[in-house]
């Protein structure tokens, strides 16, 4: 039992070991390169909203209505449509 349970402690030591550094006081983290263009995406504006629905596209996809709380997430590879009130697309851009 005494070796099961070094031999665990010694694998837990070598997981830690291997964790990523904090990001606060280790390596700077690598970040993704931006891919979003949302200017490829600019003549579904005026179209209806639900157009969103249908897109194949690999980044996330956001839907703003036009009296929605817009949060300050900021994702540059994340796509955000906002609407008029008619449910139209009127806006497309990165974030």
């Amino acid at each position: 039992m005494h070796k099961t349970c070094s031999l665990l402690a010694g694998a837990a030591v070598l997981l830690v070991a291997c964790a990523p550094s904090d990001p606060t006081g280790g390596e700077a983290p690598v970040e993704a390169a931006v891919t979003c263009e949302a200017s490829f995406f600019d003549y579904l504006k005026g179209a209806p909203i639900g157009v969103t629905d249908t897109l194949i596209t690999p980044l996330p996809v956001r839907v703003l209505g036009p009296d929605d709380f817009v949060p300050r997430d900021f994702n540059p590879n994340r796509l955000t449509f906002t609407t008029t009130p008619d449910g139209e697309v009127s806006r497309i851009f990165c974030g």
